[in-house]
């Protein structure tokens, strides 16, 4: 039986050519489909944040007001 070790140098000089080729096209095609719907998310991403930021807001503005002691006064005793 021959080792696995003993394949032909041929066949892996090409899988060393070809794993960084596809790495790179991979890449490409990623870049390019990123770019293409970049405007998409970035539309959902700004109203995502900034719902989010009035949701902030809801809390420091015209906070409620704290009920006074002659409105507790008015309550009916149980």
């Amino acid at each position: 039986m021959v080792a696995p070790s003993n394949g032909n140098p041929a066949f892996a000089a090409l899988i060393w050519w070809l794993v960084p080729l596809f790495a790179v096209t991979g890449a490409i095609i990623y870049v390019m489909w990123v770019s293409r719907f970049k405007d998409k998310y970035e539309s959902e991403t700004n109203r995502s944040v900034g719902a989010f930021q009035a949701f902030q807001r809801s809390f420091t503005e015209n906070p409620p007001a704290a009920p006074s002691a002659a409105s507790q006064d008015d309550r009916p005793q149980p």
